[in-house]
């Protein structure tokens, strides 16, 4: 089961180098979750058009249905509200929608066209990507109702694997083509990207990364390797390099949307594993992994999102801590989130344990750290 999972987070990255490997990487998913169709989508807010549309299905005429018939979901205006790495049913959209959502969605022309006919009796869908114009989500379609956990969590395992390949895909606005290999399309890139290897020694970086470490402004090269100037966000980086070599399994939601700190040009890194990529895109035997640097203004964080980046929150994590930032006891979030003293206990001690904080006054110290330098105007 260990091989299966490391092997299918390997075909999610694989992906990032070429879009036509989805396909591949969305069967294993389908497959693992009992699915009967997946589909992976980055949708444009305003146009409602797909920037990215790759669909997994053994049955041609479903996939043509689903195709014809796709805009016209009735739940598009509320994807945003879908949170990241949670993955969750059709339920959810009904219930985000109002008391007549589900009638809505059964007098509409997707459920009469694809769910009626192909006896699909819900989704498990989860939101991998959002941005202010952007929102990036996978959908599993399945011919059962799901109620056995372990599919769930196996999904939200993935998510954030499969949110840093949208992630970095999303960056990739560029022409490709089928032979195309990633060193070849970093290069070309207007983002800075630099490749480094798992003790952080430079062994590549494209002409933008060159401008971003001759400035000095968020990154820079001291003894051939790069340092983040802000302290939390190079321990993020240097942990998440380390990961990717040692379990890329283990990655979670380390190393995607991290902050670099406050200067006149704010940006966020993600970092892509290379470790199992060497060979098959012809990188130096060292490099560990790529690490890609937004353009500023492409994220807008809060400090809550900053720590969550740069401690790998997971999203009841998040919460938790926005709570506390806000001054809630631990009985108070308890009530908040509707769940017991002890979930919460739990939650805190894992926050404590990733934030290096041993209290919920240290840790609010921690949030108003954080906040100047990854305020965003």
């Amino acid at each position: 089961m260990e091989r299966d999972l490391s092997d299918l987070i390997g075909s999610i990255y694989d992906c990032v180098a070429s879009e036509s490997l989805w396909t591949q990487a969305l069967s294993l998913i389908n497959r693992q979750a009992n699915g009967f169709l997946t589909t992976l989508a980055v949708f444009d807010t305003n146009t409602r058009a797909a920037r990215l549309a790759q669909v997994a299905c053994d049955d041609p005429a479903a996939i043509r249905a689903l195709i014809d018939h796709a805009r016209d979901v009735p739940f598009f205006h509320l994807l945003h509200r879908m949170a990241i790495d949670e993955p969750d049913t059709l339920e959810r959209m009904f219930n985000l929608y109002g008391h007549d959502g589900e009638a809505v969605w059964k007098n509409g022309a997707l459920y009469r066209n694809f769910h009626a006919p192909y006896k699909i009796l819900n989704s498990i869908d989860m939101a991998v990507l959002k941005r202010p114009t952007r929102v990036g989500t996978i959908n599993i379609s399945v011919q059962y109702e799901p109620t056995d956990r372990r599919v769930f969590n196996l999904v939200a395992l993935l998510g954030p694997h499969i949110r840093r390949a949208v992630t970095i895909n999303d960056m990739l606005e560029m022409e490709r083509t089928e032979n195309a290999v990633l060193r070849d399309v970093i290069g070309a890139l207007d983002q800075a990207v630099v490749i480094v290897a798992d003790d952080m020694s430079i062994l590549f970086a494209n002409a933008a990364a060159e401008d971003r470490l001759r400035d000095q402004a968020v990154i820079e090269q001291r003894t051939g390797k790069l340092i983040a100037r802000h302290p939390y966000a190079q321990a993020a980086l240097v942990k998440t390099v380390g990961l990717g070599v040692r379990d890329e399994v283990a990655l979670g939601a380390a190393g995607i949307d991290v902050p670099l700190g406050s200067s006149s040009n704010p940006a966020v890194a993600h970092v892509l594993p290379l470790q199992n990529r060497i060979n098959r895109e012809r990188f130096e035997s060292r490099a560990a992994a790529a690490v890609f640097i937004a353009a500023a203004g492409t994220v807008v964080q809060s400090a809550i999102d900053a720590i969550a980046a740069l401690f790998a929150l997971t999203g009841a994590e998040r919460r938790v801590v926005g709570y506390v930032a806000d001054g809630l006891s631990r009985a108070e979030i308890s009530e908040a989130q509707g769940v017991s003293d002890g979930t919460v206990k739990s939650q805190l001690a894992a926050i404590f344990d990733k934030t290096n904080t041993h209290d919920q006054r240290s840790l609010q110290h921690l949030v108003r750290e954080i906040t100047p330098p990854v305020r965003r105007r």
